[in-house]
């Protein structure tokens, strides 16, 4: 069910570069479920497409170390569930959170609404090194606010093989609306993941991030990407059934250089989606928060916000400072000579996925149109 409001959120604002990540966003939801009880615990594992509990425990624990691995180096997270202030905050809902579902909880006066707001946007700011900053709006926060969600990331994906920027040039990217600007096109020659099938091609590159990968789905035309979200929406396991297929080939590709800041306000989306009752003021399934013997008899969920900020460059978290007067030698010269191309100088699709055996795991999903100003695109 998470595809379907993942394509929604992807076309509230056509012609705008987004990403979001509905993997990251399970972790908090996760967290409620364990606690939650009746319609609330029924609506979320329903949502999160969960039929037993041992697949609620597997929530966080079989990404736990690959995602440790990513944030050694290319990825920051700053994953909370705020609660207000008070003493009747079962401690057990506080302890291991972390460790168990990746998210941490932290008790803040929302009785001060101003204060609360800047200390988690101060806070924020800190955890992701003032890349993700303002994550809360005023107003986000007041006197009857509960409980809140929190979620900022920052990727820069290193590659296993990185891009040598010299071969780097300015060249022509095509809009959807018929437009023509220049963007910086990395290139290389290698073996990847490759097919081209149904009108659209499909590349998969690795992270040195151990499983973590970024595919690439461009379509035939400028014009393509709008008919492919319908696709996937209609069919969510369309570029899982490719993937799986896709065989590993020479291919010599050109990447635009990208920056995305997105921010996302899920509360609306995940009511749609069917998890209403954890937001209810009078009956939200969520007392096993509070303790036994508290004078709250109610706590319900206020607010969701997500910010995320992607890079994808020549060599995601680099490992040296680039000098000029450095010799690098001659740039590399391919071996391939009569190899397909995969040019991506128009709008395409794209995933960040932790990949297993048996199972692909979104990290982040975006869609790219092309080179605009810099600026964080709002859902």
């Amino acid at each position: 069910m998470f595809t379907h409001y993942i394509m929604q959120l992807l076309k509230v604002k056509p012609k705008a570069n987004l990403v979001a990540s509905p993997q990251l966003l399970r972790f908090p939801l996760c967290k409620l479920t364990s606690v939650a009880k009746g319609p609330a615990r029924q609506e979320l594992m329903t949502s999160l497409g969960y039929k037993e509990e041992s697949m609620l425990n597997s929530c966080f624990s079989r990404l736990k170390e690959s995602i440790k691995t990513m944030a050694e180096s290319d990825l920051t997270i700053v994953n909370r569930i705020y609660v207000n202030y008070s003493n009747d905050i079962n401690s057990s809902f506080i302890a291991n959170s972390t460790e168990k579902f990746g998210v941490q909880v932290e008790k803040v006066g929302f009785n001060f609404p101003k204060a609360a707001i800047s200390y988690i946007n101060r806070w924020v700011g800190t955890g992701t090194y003032k890349r993700i900053t303002d994550i809360l709006d005023a107003g986000d926060i007041n006197k009857d606010t509960m409980m809140i969600i929190v979620n900022a990331v920052h990727f820069k994906g290193t590659w296993e093989s990185p891009f040598d920027y010299r071969l780097t040039k300015l060249t022509k990217f095509r809009h959807i609306d018929g437009r023509i600007s220049r963007v910086p096109m990395m290139t290389r020659t290698e073996s990847f993941a490759y097919i081209a099938a149904d009108d659209y091609k499909f590349l998969s590159m690795k992270f040195a991030s151990w499983r973590a990968i970024l595919t690439i789905v461009l379509p035939k035309t400028p014009q393509g990407l709008p008919e492919f979200l319908e696709r996937i929406d209609k069919n969510p396991n369309y570029i899982t059934s490719i993937v799986k297929r896709m065989p590993t080939t020479p291919v010599r590709i050109f990447i635009p250089r990208f920056k995305i800041k997105t921010y996302v306000d899920w509360t609306g989306f995940l009511q749609e989606l069917g998890i209403t009752t954890i937001f209810s003021r009078t009956s939200s399934g969520l007392s096993a928060i509070l303790k036994n013997d508290s004078e709250t008899k109610n706590i319900a969920l206020s607010r969701v916000k997500q910010k995320l900020f992607i890079q994808v460059d020549e060599m995601g978290v680099a490992r040296f400072t680039r000098n000029p007067n450095r010799n690098l030698g001659p740039p590399k010269v391919p071996l391939f000579i009569d190899v397909p191309e995969f040019v991506a100088d128009r709008p395409f699709y794209f995933q960040i996925t932790l990949d297993f055996e048996n199972a692909r795991y979104e990290m982040f999903t975006g869609v790219y149109y092309g080179p605009e100003p810099e600026k964080v695109n709002k859902i």
